[in-house]
């Protein structure tokens, strides 16, 4: 493929995650960063120089360029409902990062102006694309664990101890991040959940606020319950060292997975994440026998997602990670913010 047969990408939201997103563009032959836009003047401008792309003075220039086809929204949650309704109106197609907004009202008005512009609305999940989600999903499928019982999972880090009152995510409302470590870091493991194990039915939460100086809430844990019957745990924090594992449990095997970091604060963290992602270890317990670790040759999974991106903008075909698919793992968390709110369970409502 040569360059001019390249997608040509506008991106909003020129932060640390912004730098991910761009990199894996670089290293795609299916698309192009063309220009770029954040609120902020200078981070625009370091961030044109380091991509080599243009920059504008607003989101609204980036979709009244003629030479645009898609954008990449990988600005704050509470504005991707507005940018993403611009671009369809304007006829460009939407990749936007997890989750897909703040709240499903916001999801359902970016579903509808997409599919009436007839625009690819894809989703940022790649945690499923990674090489241990997808061998637990051949696994599974495979019968490998028997009749599926529960699943376990936390994925946190420190992150709250680095927030500051600028951010949207020291807001724990519905300008900001309500839910904190939940909505930012658990929302992977909501999709995670629904990709390899079902529609999740019922959900009861409860959040607390010990030691961050944010707003938001810094520790959560909810358990919920599948509509298949199993039964789940997700832990999220904002103020303990980085970890991100799952433990899936069946009646003749238990397949766990956990991902190694080093303990880099946020920003320094998607920096080397554009360089090369952390390693992981599979081990299946099975029935009678020991351990055994289950071999996977690692993803680019950030690089998937744009090659599918560009796909799907060139072909119209639906992307894996659609519109409804974001709004199921958005629900989740909105489930549980409602239980943490009340007390009591919360049905999932889409």
């Amino acid at each position: 493929m040569t360059k001019g047969d390249r997608v040509r990408l506008g991106l909003s939201g020129c932060g640390s995650f912004g730098i991910v997103i761009a990199s894996a563009v670089k290293r795609s032959w299916s698309s192009e960063l063309v220009t770029c836009f954040d609120i902020i003047p200078e981070r625009r401008r370091k961030y044109s120089e380091r991509f080599e792309c243009d920059q504008e003075e607003s989101f609204k220039d980036i979709v009244e360029r003629d030479d645009i086809d898609g954008v990449l929204l990988v600005a704050p949650n509470n504005v991707h409902a507005e940018q993403a309704v611009l671009a369809a109106e304007h006829g460009k197609h939407v990749f936007v990062i997890k989750p897909i907004a703040n709240t499903l009202a916001d999801g359902k008005r970016m579903i509808e102006a997409c599919d009436k512009a007839k625009v690819v609305l894809m989703v940022g999940h790649p945690k499923r694309r990674q090489a241990e989600s997808r061998k637990a999903k051949e696994l599974l499928g495979q019968g490998a664990l028997g009749k599926l019982i529960m699943v376990e999972a936390n994925a946190s880090s420190r992150q709250g101890f680095e927030l500051t009152p600028d951010q949207f995510r020291w807001r724990g409302d519905d300008s900001g991040c309500p839910a904190g470590a939940l909505m930012t870091i658990g929302v992977h493991d909501a999709d995670l959940f629904n990709y390899l194990l079902g529609p999740i039915d019922t959900v009861f939460s409860f959040f607390n606020k010990l030691y961050i100086p944010a707003e938001v809430e810094d520790v959560t844990t909810t358990v919920f319950r599948f509509k298949s019957g199993m039964l789940g745990y997700l832990g999220a924090n904002f103020a303990s060292p980085r970890t991100n594992w799952m433990h899936i449990y069946g009646t003749d095997a238990n397949l766990r997975w956990m991902v190694s970091h080093i303990d880099y604060d946020f920003d320094e963290l998607h920096e080397v994440a554009t360089r090369a992602r952390p390693t992981s270890r599979m081990v299946l317990f099975e029935k009678g026998k020991g351990e055994r670790e289950i071999p996977f040759t690692p993803v680019d999974g950030h690089l998937e997602e744009m090659e599918e991106y560009a796909r799907c903008i060139r072909t119209g075909n639906r992307p894996e990670t659609t519109g409804q698919v974001g709004l199921a793992s958005l629900s989740l968390i909105r489930a549980a913010i409602d239980s943490a709110r009340t007390g009591k369970p919360v049905k999932i409502q889409i």
